[in-house]
């Protein structure tokens, strides 16, 4: 934990101090943050870094050797009595902090901090305001991350062009979904790449599902083929692609095709042009501007899901900003070192079809680091 970055933020927002508080993993922002990620927890704890001054850790008597690498003050527990006033004593006195709480559980991937502590800490005077835009300094990636997702990147292409292949070679006795989604995890494997689950692979009117689970259907000529799959490095973030491919597709699916390929683009241009002003675009923005395009070519009702996701280090959907004005309103920045995808999708059956891209954020712009598809690939 860089407590230095982090009070030079807190000085920039002008807000007193950061509270991060988790009980038995019910706050996994705060424990990616300071690295407690594989800690096996069982009491509550209490972090609190001043906008000046030393940090405070309020932790129980049982699990203050668990925390030895933090800096800063211990103030140790047992009861509940002592905790709360070890709150009251240390807490309460900067009037207004920062935890991973947002306004009406707005995004819900912020609201992890119950509304219990919410309530006590109120109770003592506090102003409990949300640590959205403080998080994204810490959510960002460094040039080793980066390199650990181009190579992601790349398994990831060769895993696609194998399954592809894979299926092309067996027409005459068509495999099924989970046998295709094997060979892509045989890829994987020989090339060291981890998943937190195994890659969708949907056939005709599965890929109506975004989030179908590969079974033992077969595929049939005239369907599409969706492939989504995201992998890693051990350590490093995920990279993350959606490819489309078709077996004499029916004319709809091209066109929605490149329905999805036009927004996927003016989402991209969009965040290009924010950059070349000088200003980071909002992840709402980038979802509006994409399903702007969706809606105006008659396929807003087969709209599912928000335009794009934060890539994360735990999962392909991390927490950091979204492309969403559709599932949630996210209204936090796209801030140079974030990396996230843009996958507008329709699902009107009896196919669907998604189009996905990962970008991250230099100073001077978006960089996009998986092929862009530009049309359904035939079979």
């Amino acid at each position: 934990m860089d407590i230095a970055l982090a009070q030079r933020v807190l000085q920039e927002a002008r807000v007193p101090g950061w509270l991060m508080y988790s009980f038995q993993g019910s706050n996994p922002l705060a424990l990616e943050v300071l690295g407690l990620m594989e800690r096996a927890l069982s009491r509550r704890f209490a972090y609190l870094i001043p906008a000046q001054g030393e940090p405070i850790l309020i932790v129980h008597a049982i699990e203050e050797t668990y925390f030895s690498d933090l800096p800063g003050r211990r103030v140790v527990f047992s009861s509940w009595t002592q905790f709360t006033e070890a709150l009251r004593a240390h807490v309460a006195p900067l009037g207004r902090v920062a935890m991973e709480y947002q306004p009406g559980g707005g995004i819900p991937y912020l609201s992890r901090v119950d509304a219990g502590t919410v309530e006590l800490l109120r109770g003592m005077g506090l102003e409990v305001v949300s640590s959205a835009e403080l998080l994204l300094r810490f959510q960002t990636w460094g040039e080793a991350d980066l390199a650990a997702h181009r190579q992601a990147a790349l398994g990831i292409a060769e895993a696609l062009a194998h399954a592809l292949g894979f299926v092309r070679a067996r027409l005459k006795e068509p495999p099924s979904e989970r046998e295709v989604q094997a060979e892509i995890l045989k890829v994987f494997a020989h090339r060291g790449l981890v998943c937190d689950h195994p890659p969708m692979v949907a056939f005709g009117p599965h890929a109506a599902n975004p989030h179908h689970t590969p079974g033992e259907a077969r595929l049939e000529r005239g369907q599409v083929v969706l492939i989504d799959l995201w992998a890693k490095l051990p350590g490093g973030p995920y990279a993350d692609v959606t490819w489309m491919a078709g077996w004499e597709a029916p004319a709809e699916a091209h066109q929605a095709f490149q329905v999805v390929r036009e927004a996927r683009e003016a989402a991209l241009v969009y965040c290009r042009q924010a950059y070349a002003e000088g200003r980071y675009p909002r992840g709402f923005e980038l979802d509006r501007v994409a399903r702007g395009v969706v809606e105006r070519a008659g396929l807003g009702d087969y709209l599912r899901h928000r335009t794009g996701h934060h890539l994360g280090f735990a999962a392909p959907h991390g927490n950091a900003t979204h492309l969403d004005d559709l599932e949630t309103h996210d209204a936090r920045p796209l801030i140079p070192g974030l990396a996230f995808t843009i996958e507008p999708g329709v699902y009107p059956g009896p196919f669907g079809v998604r189009t996905e891209v990962n970008v991250y954020l230099h100073p001077q712009g978006p960089e996009v680091t998986t092929v862009a598809q530009e049309a359904l690939e035939p079979l």
